[in-house]
């Protein structure tokens, strides 16, 4: 998951300021080695999988430890020379091999990948070196791809990832003038290295990075049927029983690293002093490109670059296979930490805000007092009175994201927000004639109007962050407009037949071999699907208003339409 890829849902934001951290509701902060002890408290057990956990401040180890079993079978704990798989980041490696590569002269960021892997197709526009480290690249994410079709159980190979960059008809955006998340990007990148150096990817890292660091127990993995010394199995939790974790993936770039939390604490420190590779390269590798509108890429050498309360901050959060893995770095205040896991049963970032908080909280002070000049606090707003009709125009149905709608009400002189399937109503106050405050502090919406005078959206604004959500119309289709979608769909790019059916008062979609997932109508032509595969689709319509199509309404896969037959 890519992306900085920490969204959760709108609840969880809210629920958060109301309770806000444990440890800050005490007269007396406890230590940071207490606080984190406290954070796996519950993990800290050996009759199940658990977590691995490390933070270098001021280049050095200053917590380190670990809890569960690495291996169920055998009740052997973690120790910090156990070995794990730590998924997306591995291309915190792979963007450190792209920087060497370019620091040797043996590419330039400019360089087409073509030059080095010709049977990638001919988009028309050059994919660059720089658009695949930047994650800008247009090429979809294979993983994706592979999601939506089926995952077969076959190993994925290079081959593979360029079978799928070969059945692509086209990019789905010009490269370089945005980003997205592609696992792709950094399987070329590997690939590209192999090529360039004329070593396989696994020996020229081991030679290049992992030897002259000491890493010694950390590896590329060629092959997913590779025995691994010391590793720490991964485990599935379906809440009733442990599964081993089925790994198959065999491409290296984006994945298939594996290491130990001593390992990494020598790759983080190293982050840090540039021992190895001078300061010059750690730049590089912390330094996000730039778009041609002037905004910042948001992607570095493996890390996505963002800020935290203020606070730079470079992270990679991915899993894979029951394996978690999180590593953030905070350049200006010389911390970094890593949270490893060995199964699915809790994610490795529900832990990443607690820590950053324990770690940076001494830093807050200072950078508040470091603001110049001193802002005075801002007063509260106070509540305008609005009569009922101005009210009435903004009482509607607002769709936050893919899955999220926000429900507003009138409810005498006030409006009222709910979130259908979520639970909760919150009391919206007017603190002008547009703009709503909520109860809890930074959190406002603001109701906008189109040329026609029309309100047609409003701005959440959350944590300074603005999502504007448009007003829809929910509707009930008849059982004749269902029958409109009813037939036979397909996309040649990706190899997926799909039907439509009615079923009873619904339409149900049936990928080819598949199990049908279930379509719920929310506005014309959209219905919302209760599969993360197809979690929105929205039907296409010709000229005379015929249904000619349909795509999925989700990032990775949103350019791909089914044709109906």
């Amino acid at each position: 998951m890519t992306k900085a890829r920490w969204t959760r849902s709108l609840l969880a934001g809210l629920i958060f300021l109301s309770f806000g951290p444990a440890v800050r509701g005490q007269a007396v902060t406890p230590p940071a080695a207490e606080q984190m002890d406290k954070l796996f408290e519950f993990w800290n057990r050996l009759d199940q999988p658990g977590y691995a956990a490390l933070v270098v401040k001021d280049a050095r180890v200053v917590y380190q430890k670990t809890f569960g079993l690495a291996c169920l079978e055998h009740q052997v704990p973690i120790t910090p020379k156990s070995v794990f798989n730590v998924a997306t980041a591995a291309e915190l490696v792979t963007g450190m091999a792209a920087a060497i590569i370019e620091e040797r002269g043996q590419w330039s960021p400019g360089d087409d990948i073509r030059k080095y892997v010709p049977e990638i197709p001919d988009f028309g526009a050059p994919i660059t070196i720089g658009h695949l480290v930047h994650h800008s690249s247009g090429l979809r994410d294979w993983q994706a791809v592979s999601k939506l079709t089926g995952w077969d159980g076959q190993e994925v190979t290079i081959d593979r990832v360029l079978k799928a960059v070969k059945a692509q008809k086209q990019l789905r955006f010009a490269p370089g003038t945005r980003t997205s998340y592609s696992a792709t990007d950094y399987d070329l990148l590997a690939e590209a290295v192999r090529r360039v150096t004329g070593k396989p990817f696994q020996d020229w890292t081991w030679e290049n990075i992992f030897k002259p660091l000491k890493m010694t127990r950390t590896q590329f993995r060629e092959n997913c049927r590779s025995m691994i010394e010391d590793q720490a199995f991964s485990y599935n939790y379906p809440r009733t029983a442990y599964f081993k974790g089925a790994d198959n993936l065999s491409v290296m770039g984006s994945h298939s690293l594996l290491t130990s939390l001593e390992d990494l604490a020598k790759w983080m420190i190293n982050l840090q002093t540039g021992e190895f590779g001078g300061q010059g390269l750690m730049q590089k590798m912390l330094t996000s490109a730039k778009l041609p509108a002037g905004e910042k890429a948001g992607y570095a050498h493996g890390f996505a670059v963002g800020a935290y309360k203020g606070f730079r901050q470079l992270s990679v959060i991915g899993d894979w296979a029951g394996y978690g893995a999180a590593v953030l770095y905070y350049p200006d205040q010389k911390v970094g930490f890593a949270v490893l896991a060995n199964w699915d049963y809790s994610s490795v970032d529900q832990f990443v805000s607690s820590i950053a908080d324990v770690y940076l909280e001494p830093f807050f002070k200072p950078l508040a007092k470091a603001a110049a000049p001193a802002a005075p606090a801002p007063k509260p707003r106070k509540e305008v009175k609005l009569s009922p009709a101005v009210l009435g125009r903004y009482a509607g149905i607002y769709r936050l994201d893919l899955s999220t709608l926000f429900v507003i009400t009138q409810a005498g002189s006030q409006l009222v927000l709910t979130i259908p399937g979520q639970g909760g109503t919150y009391p919206l106050t007017a603190v002008s004639e547009t703009e709503f405050a909520l109860s809890f502090p930074g959190f406002l919406v603001t109701f906008q109007k189109n040329k026609e005078g029309k309100v047609h959206q409003l701005v959440w604004r959350q944590a300074g962050t603005d999502t504007v959500a448009p007003r829809v119309e929910l509707v009930k289709p008849t059982p004749s407009e269902l029958g409109e979608y009813t037939g036979a769909y397909a996309n040649d790019e990706v190899g997926l037949r799909c039907a439509v059916s009615l079923n009873g008062d619904r339409i149900v979609l049936t990928p080819q071999e598949r199990s049908a997932v279930p379509l719920s109508p929310q506005e014309k032509d959209r219905f919302k699907g209760n599969s993360s595969n197809f979690p929105a689709i929205v039907f296409l319509r010709d000229a005379r208003n015929a249904v000619t199509g349909f795509f999925i309404d989700d990032e990775p896969v949103r350019d791909l339409v089914f044709k109906k037959i």
